[in-house]
Parts: structure tokens; sequence; C-alpha cells
């Protein structure tokens, strides 16, 4: 609950005298958002008109080529090898609700009133993006969009992605890596190897090809302050490239940390705590909807339920698609 009181004591001086205050508002409730901010600067966001839902084209074979010599009869067969997965949209919002009383409050002055309404927007903008980077990195549960652990599965054997069957007997095509094995990241098996990179690297192998490496491997904060720690013990130093703003100035450094072969290396705290996430920024879409991409409704009056006020809502219309799973893995059992 905010502060409803001052224990300070004005002599008439300081009564008099103005406040100094900077236009900002710290975050003191969530964390940063990474993995929403790697999709966003890697231009891995989609900006859709709309739809009853999400088509998403794959090829799962390439037409039959054979060899010839002159005058000779050829085959004609045509070759199956396009379909098609459909993900359906999921909508999130955030209310932005101001009391009539507030807001006379806030009439004081026109900085008052602005100040007033700001922080009212970046709460709903700020739940929202910190809701979709935790719902990102999670499994689908209700209402709620898709998430790594239902595009980068486990269990990649079962059930349907984008209604495309994902079991034993069909698509093998459409399955990720995985590797649900007891690991001990810091445990050396092989001396001076440690077990953490050993596993990482045989997933990296089995994801990536020479033209569509790995991108990203992202973990929750103790599992990367192991893997760090692997690089900084016995007094080596890791060497990162020069870190750039995130988007709108907010600071996020998605191109830091140390790189594993060609993957740079992140912490997301929304990561599942035994879970070590390889991808390719590529294979994954993040979908928008087009006037509902963190759009505001208009305001409208609350007096006819009792509250005398007005409200309006910042929506998003979201999907997180796979394009071509087998170019990701997880790691599920990872300590």
């Amino acid at each position: 609950m905010a502060s409803t009181s001052e224990t300070v004591v004005y002599d008439d001086l300081f009564s008099l005298v103005a406040r100094t205050r900077k236009s900002r508002i710290s975050d003191n409730i969530g964390n940063s958002q990474p993995t929403l901010d790697i999709f966003l600067n890697e231009g891995a966001v989609e900006v859709e008109d709309g739809g009853e839902s999400i088509e998403e084209r794959l090829m799962y074979a390439y037409q039959d080529v054979e060899w010839m010599s002159d005058r000779q009869q050829v085959s004609t067969d045509d070759k199956n090898g396009v379909t098609t997965a459909v993900y359906p949209w999921r909508f999130a919002l955030a209310p932005v609700n101001i009391s009539k009383t507030d807001e006379l409050k806030a009439q004081k002055s026109k900085d008052a009133a602005k100040t007033f309404a700001e922080s009212k927007i970046i709460q709903a903008r700020q739940g929202l993006r910190t809701s979709i980077n935790t719902a990102m990195l999670s499994a689908a549960t209700g209402k709620a969009m898709l998430g790594f652990q239902d595009t980068i599965k486990t269990d990649p054997t079962t059930g349907t992605l984008g209604g495309v069957d994902q079991s034993l007997a069909a698509n093998s095509w459409f399955r990720n890596q995985t590797n649900t094995a007891s690991i001990g990241f810091q445990t050396q098996t092989v001396t001076n190897v440690f077990d953490g990179w050993v596993n990482v690297g045989a997933s990296y192998e089995a994801a990536s090809d020479i033209n569509d490496e790995v991108t990203h491997i992202g973990m929750g904060s103790t599992l990367y302050n192991k893997a760090i720690s692997t690089l900084e013990s016995a007094g080596y130093t890791r060497f990162t490239n020069q870190s750039k703003p995130g988007l709108n100035g907010g600071g996020q450094k998605t191109d830091s940390g140390p790189m594993f072969r060609n993957a740079r290396l992140y912490k997301d705290r929304a990561f599942a705590a035994s879970s070590i996430y390889g991808y390719n920024i590529k294979t994954m879409k993040l979908k928008i909807m087009k006037g509902a991409n963190f759009a505001k409704t208009p305001f409208v009056m609350t007096d006819a339920t009792g509250v005398l006020g007005k409200v309006c809502f910042y929506l998003v219309g979201i999907q997180l698609v796979a394009c071509n799973p087998r170019r990701n893995f997880v790691l599920s059992a990872v300590s």
C-alpha cells in the first residue's frame, strides 16, 4: 500500500520550497523482460492484420530428383511436402482505472495531471510486458498464449503443436531436441571438463546446421551463475561484446554476455529453474495483432457500477508461433 502520510516536520522556509523531482518512476516490483526484448530487437515480432487464427505454412519434404541420360524415360510423380500449422490468437489486457476524486486531486497543475496519467499508463504497459515475457517462457494454461515449454517441449513425442501431430508415429521433422538426463552443470565426469557444457554442446550440435546455428541459449539466474563461474574460475576473465540499449531506452542488454560457439548466453528469471533452452531466433515468431498491439481503448465512465470514475484498457492480441522446432533444444533436469 502506498504511503499516506509524511514524517517530515515543515518549517516556514521548507514549506515554501518546491520539491526536486525527476520525471521517472522506479520499478520496485518486477524483473526485466530480456526474452521479449530479444524477440523485439532481433526482428522476430511480426504484426498481423488480424484473422480468425494464425496459419504457418511448413515444408517437410523436397521434390525427388533423378539424374538422366539422353532420351531416358523419367518419373513424373508428385510428392507431398507442404502442410500448415494453425495457432489461435490469445488476448491480454491491463486496465487503467481513474476515479473522479483522483482526477480532481491531480488537476492542481498540468504537470501533476500529466504525471498522474503517465504513472497509470506505465503501470498498465509494464504489467503487460512482464506478463507476456513470463508467458513466453512458461506452458500455456487457460487462456494464455503458448510459451517455450509448449514449442520446445521436454517430451516432443506427444501431443500436437499448431495442430501438427508430434507423436512417435508421425512427423518427426516437427520435434525439437531434448535432453531429460540429470546433469550437474559443474560436475566434472572428465577432469577439467564440465558436464553442463558437454551436454549443452551436444544439444547445440543436434539442433544446429552449418547454415542454421542456435543463436541464443537462455537459463534462470541460478544456472546462469553456475555457467558463468565455470568461465571465471582459476582467474580467467570472460570477454563480451559491447551491449546495446534495449527498445525505448529500456537499457536491456540483449546482446551482452558470453558466447557459446555461435550462440549468445543470457539469463531470464522467468525460465524454469532446472532448464536450459537453446533456440534459433528465426524458428519462432511472436505474432502481434494490428489494432491490439498495446493499443488503448477509449475511456468510458464506470459510474454505472456505483464507482464514479472512468476506465480504459491496454490490449494485446498475441501468440508465440513455432516455425521449425528441430532447430531448438531444451535440457530439463540441470542442477
